[in-house]
């Protein structure tokens, strides 16, 4: 990570004081902007993405975060002790002449010309780069500077895990249903932060459902120093279908019905997900009434060997009258039953 001051804070465009959960949310709501694969060809916005990728793998880290509070910027050279000692000591950071908080250092790492005071440190159990002697395990004096140079095994060099990447799936209605297989390609930042393109292939399930999220291991971001990589989530999102609406594993059909089917009772064919079946419409049925099919839903993806159902609500057509004799046909009918479906309505006014 490079050591040039950068406004981290600025640039998620959070406080300081800022949670762990509110970066996180930030940074999710700035990728989602700034992706290569909703700016494809857009060089700002993918320098925009490699910035705010950068703000959130330190900020991100609370190790990381807590040596850019103390010195202004972060390096992976740094360890947390070193910060901690130098922060402790006045230094703000590491100034272009010198180390800040220590003679020929600048004040806040600037280059200026306030010098600081000799920072107030305990050498007396430091060996000075000799042999341990009679106080026994006292450290060296260069172990302070090996956090800086590189050059010790302290914290700072411990393999640290990539951060996830989330990405949305578009999937058509039938592949939800019966499940399929998809290959997208995912950009993210390599270790040195270039750009880099990787096709990831991966399965749906049958009954998978809108809004499931699916976790694909070791694809997100790369590790740092031999670190795991994070993980890809894919959330997936289902096309809507002309007639079938999924409401968990249940899918609602709306099947139109003539009014002396309603009226007497028949046997009509509907659609479902598997293809046509006989439904049963008892007589009296009115428009609006819901009838539930068994199993004829969607396989659960969640739930072993369990079916959904399909709910058909049924409406009833009035066909147009097309000519004498059907008209005389409807008075007759209106004649021998004449009934007024309002009475129950006047009745609660």
């Amino acid at each position: 990570m490079a050591t040039q001051q950068k406004d981290y804070y600025g640039i998620l465009g959070v406080k300081k004081s800022a949670s762990a959960d509110e970066i996180r949310k930030a940074f999710r709501k700035l990728a989602r902007k700034y992706h290569p694969d909703v700016n494809p060809n857009d060089k700002k916005a993918e320098e925009k993405f490699k910035e705010i990728s950068e703000a959130n793998d330190v900020l991100g880290d609370p190790k990381k975060r807590k040596i850019y509070d103390q010195l202004g910027f972060y390096s992976d050279q740094i360890d947390p002790a070193t910060a901690e000692a130098y922060a402790r000591g006045g230094g703000a950071g590491f100034g272009a002449g010198g180390f800040g908080g220590f003679p020929g250092g600048s004040a806040g790492g600037r280059g200026g010309n306030v010098r600081y005071q000799e920072v107030p440190f305990d050498f007396s159990d430091f060996d000075f780069g000799q042999a341990q002697g009679s106080r026994g395990g006292g450290g060296s004096f260069r172990d302070i500077f090996s956090g800086i140079f590189g050059g010790g095994g302290f914290a700072s060099q411990a393999p640290e895990a990539g951060s996830d990447l989330e990405y949305q799936v578009h999937v058509p209605f039938w592949q939800a249903i019966h499940g399929t297989e998809r290959t997208i390609n995912i950009q993210h930042p390599d270790a040195n932060g270039r750009m880099t393109t990787e096709p990831i292939t991966f399965r749906i399930k049958a009954g998978t459902r809108d809004g499931q999220r699916i976790r694909l291991a070791g694809k997100g971001n790369p590790g740092q120093r031999g670190g795991p990589n994070g993980d890809l989530y894919l959330v997936v999102k289902i096309d809507p279908h002309p007639i079938f609406r999924r409401e968990g594993d249940d899918i609602y059909v709306t099947v139109p019905i003539m009014p002396w089917e309603a009226a007497l009772g028949a046997k009509v064919e509907v659609p479902t997900i598997d293809g046509r079946a006989q439904l049963r419409i008892p007589p009296g049925t009115q428009s609006g009434q819901k009838l539930r099919m068994r199993e004829k839903g969607v396989k659960s993806a969640t739930r072993e060997g369990a079916m959904g159902d399909q709910i058909v609500e049924l409406k009833i057509v009035v066909p147009e009258v097309q000519n004498v004799e059907a008209k005389e046909l409807w008075h007759k009918l209106e004649k021998l039953q004449p009934e007024d479906p309002r009475t129950d309505l006047w009745s609660k006014v």
